[in-house]
Parts: structure tokens; sequence; C-alpha cells
């Protein structure tokens, strides 16, 4: 993952902070992944940035990418309850919930994990969709029903590749991947932090 942040940290001159859950990366030896840490490690993380490092909230950018777009919901929605919202969301290939990847169910089931579509009401901060139509992990249309969700003022325009898969995105669609990424600085980002600094 580093070369990617690196990669993203460079083209949109943005300073970019990167963990991993427990039980997974460098934190397996941590403890065994869960719905409960997940959630603990991405408050973790936000906390350090935002109390110890002093980064206020709308200075802050989450950006969750499959699993990871289960802790970036929960904690843009529990800022946004919080009364202060993160600056922004970028979901890239989220699902509804962990269930709802094998079986439709409609609702929550007891035992789901990971709701997304249970968070996002709430979300109270600009959210990008990026999904690649032929992802074969999770179903394209979670992003589509995930984006009917969000509030109308908070829905940036997504960004759906077309052929682009789960896992990887190929350096032929990286340019239109950074510029729509900067679009969404600019446009839904930017202007807010510029407005609070005046």
């Amino acid at each position: 993952i580093y070369p990617w942040c690196k990669f993203l940290s460079k083209m949109l001159g943005v300073n970019i902070f990167a963990y991993d859950y427990t039980g997974y990366g460098l934190a397996t030896d941590q403890g065994d992944p869960s719905e409960e840490y997940c959630f603990a490690d991405v408050t973790a993380a936000y906390t350090y940035l935002n109390q110890t490092l002093q980064i206020p909230a709308h200075s802050i950018l989450l950006y969750g990418r499959s699993l990871g777009s289960g802790p970036s919901c929960y904690l843009a929605a529990k800022t946004a309850e919080e009364g202060e919202a993160v600056g922004g969301l970028i979901l890239h290939a989220p699902f509804l919930s962990v269930y709802r990847i094998v079986l439709e169910s409609g609702c929550t089931l007891p035992g789901d994990r990971f709701a997304n579509v249970d968070y996002a009401p709430f979300i109270r901060s600009p959210v990008l969709f990026i999904h690649g139509t032929k992802d074969s992990i999770v179903p394209f249309n979670h992003s589509e029903r995930l984006l009917d969700t969000i509030i109308e003022p908070y829905r940036a325009d997504p960004l759906f590749i077309k052929d682009m898969g789960h896992n990887n995105v190929h350096a032929s669609v990286r340019p239109l991947f950074v510029e729509r990424l900067r679009e969404y600085l600019d446009t839904h980002i930017l202007p807010e932090l510029r407005e609070r600094r005046k």
C-alpha cells in the first residue's frame, strides 16, 4: 500500500496517514481481525490526528477501500453525530454490508458486519464513490445503492470505472483516477477549507 499512498500524496499534494487494522498487515500479531477492533483502530488513528497533532476534523479526509469502507463510514457518521464532521470521505469499492456481498437480505441481519448502508445516511461530509464495473468481489451495484443513501448535498459525482476490477487501479486509468480525486478536492474540500481560514 505504501507505493500507492506515496503516489497519491505526490500527485495530489496531500499528506497521507495510513495504518493497519488489528489482525492485518503489520498488525497481524496484535489480535484477531474483528469489526470491534477495526472501529477502535480507525478511532485511534483519528484521535491521534485530531487531538495529538491538532488537525481539525474539517481538514481530515477518510479514504476507505473495500474492507476499509466499514471503519471509514462508521467514523464519518460518528464525527457527524458528534457535531464535528470530517472534511470528506472517499469510498473505493465499498459494500453495503459483509453479509450483503453474498446474500441480499434487504435489511441488516443479526451478526452482519460493517453495515455501511446503516451509517451512510448519517454522514455529513462530501462523499466520493469509486468502483470498477467489473468488480468480482464486491458487486458494483453496492456503490450505486450506497450513493442513494447519502443525503443529496453530500454526494460528489461518483467515479465508476468501466472494466476495472477490485484489487488494482491499472496504470491506464491512474490519470483519470488522479484527475477525479483532484476535482473532488477542488470542488468539495478546498473551498470549505479556504472559507474556514478567513
